[in-house]
């Protein structure tokens, strides 16, 4: 299995470097707005994001449609897990991580359990919420701690991507946490279908 997760990978990489940097800002701009427009969005006051790196779908484009009272969350490496800061009025400041990941240098860490939203990034989708990330496990592990903590609150998960990055079917392996929604320039899926 692990041979197959490789090569779906490989596919969701290659297909985010076909597009030049100036469709992927496009698209990007338009998974943002088609999100933003949705009542799971609209009803979120703390979302999780994330700093795109190298060809990811950039999640930076949803401040457009922030509101006064929604509040972003950026992922910060805390051991083996994530734990995700708010910005904040004097702003937050961000250096490159060890993993090469621009992530806050200060601030208090939030678990995942105190969002309400949490858009991933990711290296390819299937219809069904399988998402195959860029193989750390970060977010894997981190939603799985969230979820062993006493009177757990899951957040709702949203994966960003491209279409190009979809695939026909990821195979789940016990430790994978499904996306509740996928978001891309061409629609808004659901986990199982297209809902808007």
């Amino acid at each position: 299995m692990s041979e197959s997760i490789h090569a779906l990978r490989k596919f969701g990489l290659r297909a985010r470097h076909r597009l030049s940097a100036s469709q992927r800002r496009c698209a990007s701009r338009r998974a943002c707005r088609r999100l933003a427009r949705q009542p799971v969005a609209k009803r979120a006051r703390r979302i999780g994001i994330y700093n795109a790196l190298a060809s990811e779908a950039d999640p930076a484009f949803l401040s457009l449609h922030l509101r006064s009272d929604q509040t972003f969350f950026w992922p910060r490496v805390a051991g083996s897990n994530l734990v995700f800061v708010a910005n904040t009025p004097s702003r937050l400041r961000f250096a490159r991580s060890e993993l090469g990941m621009a992530e806050p240098v200060a601030g208090r860490g939030w678990a995942a359990a105190a969002l309400d939203l949490l858009i991933m990034p990711l290296a390819a989708f299937d219809d069904w919420g399988q998402r195959v990330g860029m193989g750390g496990g970060y977010y894997d592990r981190t939603l799985a701690a969230t979820a062993r903590a006493p009177g757990w609150r899951r957040p709702t998960l949203i994966g960003l991507a491209f279409e190009a990055q979809r695939v026909a079917w990821i195979p789940a392996r016990d430790w994978d946490v499904p996306l509740d929604w996928i978001a891309t320039e061409a629609g808004v899926y659901r986990c199982g279908g297209l809902a808007g």
